[in-house]
């Protein structure tokens, strides 16, 4: 449960063989590449060493992998193969360059097949259009020989089904139009007809029917039949289903494996091509730089020069936290505030701790909590994580193992659907809650105080450490004593201990405070000054309330919902306590993961905690798919 020290590699090769060793380095998995390039524009380097250019290598395989990943989701679609969120990944295969190729030509078959389907498809919607609208018209089989007579106009529309075809017929007579209105069709809403008159006379026509609420539409007439052609379209849809189907049983659900395999080769590739451009070279040599933790070895086997020393007090290291399994899940909500640097204390070991406990007093409730890690162990027993994968769904099963310990502690399982003895009601012992969560805010802020101590002795600084920590330790706890007998009453002696154990921290700190500054005045008016920071120490505690409001918001939406379903009656119950409940599980678990993360960003990271390291990255596969059999 440390940071780990770390030494700083050397490694020169012939650029034969710089690929080779590239590969060699990803598979151990703890070497660091450092990028070198900023040395080709020193004064001194820039005639011997040259930078690596790679982006048309990695232009070449951008295409393959936007190509797989392509034919991936394209079988999915097709076939529709669902992914679920529980399902494990395979383990990677490599590939040989005739190998990958070889697959590659099945991934761009599979994207031709599918573009087919896509074009056979659209073709068939198409036709179906073209049927849909000329359906109406099938009854109509004048030849289209007619087109030939240049001084004909057939006008196709309808009129609602309500008009009659006397009607229209005796306004076109009344104006002495010559036409020909033949009914081709009927149904509920509409009446279609083709009307037939000379060309001269169409615009008059159409501003007869027109009076008639005539909706033209326009029918092209070809060398066949509507009937004919409707006929022709049908038989071309069956033709382009049954090609589509055949195109469909082409694309194989066993295919996404191998795709997804293709996928991360090209990946790996990439990360080749793209570590290769941090290395510098002369023309028949590689030069690099990089950082292993202390303990690992790189054996040379005569194919390049290594230097290995120890890091040096000044260098900027990477930094390599080393915990626990059980603590590894929390370095993630350490990393996403700053990574520790290397001079300083791990907090993780202490954080995972309090994380764990103010978690589950949030959640507080035994049924949330069993049904939380049970559904994380199942998920990490399905995915089959390796080290270092799946940490927010370790930390919750953890958390939920706290949340079953805090709801039988608070008698609360699904709210009080199953009874439960409590030691301490939320809902009835208010103020014992707050104080709970008030002394769990002490300790917390005392634990930050005391590390911070602990990283002052460490740097020699003990008088610092007695100073800035040990007399606010008197003083807090002193005011602490005084403020408690308000709260709950009498507390014997330990009121009177109080009371000098402030006296001593006032003075201790007044006295020291200005301890750094050489002018008299300044000295006792920054001793003074000081004190204000106890207005800083009182509101951090009583953020502290903010355990009691989530562990009194969960029980009481639990029983809310508990009693709703009372009211519906037995069966709709059910319906109501799985929405109600998992509603609450989610909201809570949210709500405690977020609060709990602040208490540790702000009132405990805030008393010792500097950050600021560089995290260790070692070159290693970084697959999309699928995961690597060794764990490095």
């Amino acid at each position: 449960m440390s940071i780990a020290k770390m030494n700083k590699v050397t490694i020169i090769g012939t650029k034969d063989k710089q690929e080779e060793i590239l590969k060699d380095l990803r598979k151990l998995g703890f070497f660091q590449v450092e990028d070198m390039s900023h040395i080709v524009e020193e004064e001194e380097f820039k005639e011997i060493f040259h930078k690596q250019e790679k982006n048309d290598e990695i232009a070449k395989i951008n295409p393959k992998l936007l190509a797989t990943e392509k034919a991936i989701t394209n079988i999915r679609k097709t076939k529709k193969v669902k992914k679920s969120m529980f399902d494990g990944k395979e383990y990677y295969e490599e590939l040989t360059k005739e190998g990958a190729e070889e697959t590659y030509q099945e991934v761009q078959k599979i994207n031709k097949l599918v573009e087919n389907v896509e074009l056979n498809t659209q073709k068939v919607q198409e036709l179906n259009e073209m049927i849909q609208t000329l359906d109406p018209w099938i009854n109509f089989t004048i030849s289209a020989d007619l087109k030939k007579i240049q001084y004909i106009k057939i006008i196709f529309g309808t009129f609602s089904s309500k008009i009659k075809k006397e009607q229209i017929e005796l306004a076109l007579n009344k104006e002495k139009v010559e036409n020909s209105m033949n009914v081709i069709n009927k149904d509920k809403s509409n009446l279609y007809v083709a009307i037939i008159t000379k060309n001269e006379n169409q615009a008059q026509v159409k501003r007869i029917l027109k009076k008639f609420d005539f909706k033209e539409k326009e029918i092209i007439l070809e060398e066949e039949s509507i009937f004919d052609r409707i006929q022709k379209a049908k038989q071309e849809i069956a033709k382009l289903e049954e090609q589509i189907e055949l195109d469909k049983k082409e694309m194989k659900p066993e295919q996404i494996k191998v795709f997804e395999n293709l996928y991360d080769y090209y990946l790996a590739q990439k990360d080749l091509k793209l570590m290769e451009k941090n290395i510098v070279t002369t023309k028949n040599t590689f030069y690099l730089e990089g950082w292993m933790p202390e303990g690992c070895k790189i054996d040379n086997n005569k194919k390049f020069i290594i230097k290995v020393r120890a890091e040096e007090e000044n260098e900027n290291a990477p930094v390599l936290v080393k915990n626990s399994r059980l603590v590894e899940p929390f370095q993630s909500i350490t990393n996403m505030y700053s990574v520790p640097n290397k001079h300083e204390l791990d907090p993780n070991p202490v954080m995972a701790f309090f994380y764990i406990i103010f978690f589950g007093l949030m959640l507080s409730d035994a049924g949330y909590g069993l049904l939380l890690t049970l559904g994380c162990l199942f998920m990490i027993r399905k995915k089959k994580y390796a080290r270092g994968e799946g940490s927010l769904v370790k930390l919750l099963a953890l958390c939920g193992v706290s949340a079953v310990i805090w709801g039988v502690f608070f008698g609360s399982c699904f709210g009080n659907l199953v009874p439960l003895k409590a030691v301490i009601d939320p809902l009835k012992d208010v103020m014992p809650l707050m104080g709970l969560a008030l002394l769990l805010g002490i300790i917390h802020i005392y634990t930050g105080m005391f590390m911070k101590a602990i990283e002052l002795v460490k740097q020699r600084k003990v008088l610092d450490a007695i100073c800035d920590i040990g007399f606010w330790y008197l003083l807090l706890t002193g005011v602490f004593l005084l403020v408690v007998p308000i709260v709950a009453g009498d507390i014997g002696v330990w009121s009177e201990v109080g009371k000098y154990l402030a006296i001593i921290g006032v003075a201790g700190v007044i006295l020291t405070g200005g301890r750094k500054e050489k002018n008299v005045i300044k000295k006792c008016t920054k001793g003074i000054s000081s004190l204000y920071d106890i207005t800083s120490y009182l509101s951090d505690v009583l953020s502290y309330s903010r355990l009691m409001a989530l562990c009194l918001s969960t029980g009481v939406i639990a029983q809310v919902v508990n009693l709703l379903g009372g009211l519906v009656g037995p069966i709709p119950a059910v319906l109501v306590g799985i929405i109600g409940h998992g509603f609450n599980l989610a909201n809570s678990a949210l709500g405690s993961y977020v609060h709990t993360s602040r208490l540790q960003y702000v009132e405990f990271f805030g008393k010792f905690y500097e950050g600021g390291g560089k995290e260790f990255t070692p070159f290693k596969y970084k697959n999309k798919y699928t995961k690597i059999k060794e764990e490095f």
